[in-house]
């Protein structure tokens, strides 16, 4: 149980650089391919793992349906939230990235891209310092945990 929560955070470090990668993955795909959004996403999916793959797959297939590309980034976000280790201010962050790809101009969207990717990366910095620090505190407390239970049954 204690490992369980001590790898939360690694497993959240995990999924926002996957979701960075993803990032990059579908901007490159649309400004050097100049494939549509709903085939650069599908594409994108196709190179994650999961659950951030889920998460593209879902906007691929929004976009596929007609919805705008920050509806699409928003639904598919919310949509498999439950199914990450994401939490609810790494959600909030990523939700201008759709806006970000929709309505600003190319420079615009670097620099948006590039804001973004440097939350992404200055959050999963500060998750892996703390994970040993987590990951021995919550080792210890399982363990004294256990402790207490065959001391009480004796």
């Amino acid at each position: 149980m204690g490992e369980y929560f001590a790898c939360r955070k690694a497993l959240r470090s995990d999924q926002l650089t996957e979701i960075r990668l993803g990032i990059g993955f579908f901007r490159g795909d649309i400004e050097f391919n100049l494939a549509p959004a709903g085939v650069s996403a599908e594409k994108t999916a196709e190179r994650l793992r999961e659950p951030v793959r889920s998460i593209f797959k879902e906007f691929s297939d929004r976009l596929k349906n007609g919805e705008s590309v920050e509806k699409a980034w928003i639904r598919a976000l919310t949509y498999n939230y439950d199914k990450t280790y994401l939490k609810a201010e790494d959600i909030e962050m990523l939700y201008p990235f759709g806006k970000i790809t929709e309505y600003l101009d190319i420079e615009k969207q670097d620099k948006g891209i590039e804001l973004l990717v440097s939350y992404i990366e200055s959050k999963v910095k500060e998750l892996n310092v703390n994970f040993s620090e987590t990951r021995r505190f919550c080792r210890s407390a399982s363990v004294l945990t256990g402790l207490l239970a065959v001391v009480i049954l004796l």
